[in-house]
């Protein structure tokens, strides 16, 4: 019984463990998504996939470099890596 419950215990600790996203704001509410709550690994609407859409000077506004095939937007007040192929959020950070 006692290894049933360190077992129960240790499986219901695994799914927050998978969710916790690598930059420093979880979720951001875009008007453009009707009030849907984007995470990190969610899709972005298709207008941020856009070149016209992309913050040119990221390093004045001190953010990291963007990743290979993506760029970062503003959306909803916060800056957002997006991964211009597939539309997915890859890192959410504050605005200065």
């Amino acid at each position: 019984m006692k290894l049933h419950y360190l077992l129960f215990t240790a499986l219901t600790c695994l799914p927050l463990a998978a969710t916790a996203a690598p930059s420093s704001e979880e979720s951001i509410t875009a008007p453009e998504t009707h009030n849907r709550e984007l995470k990190v690994g969610d899709k972005a609407p298709d207008q941020y996939k856009r070149d016209d859409q992309a913050i040119k000077d990221w390093k004045a506004k001190g953010l990291p470099a963007p990743e290979k095939e993506s760029h970062w937007v503003n959306m909803g007040g916060r800056y957002v890596l997006v991964q211009i192929t597939n539309g997915v959020v890859l890192a959410i950070q504050p605005t200065h």
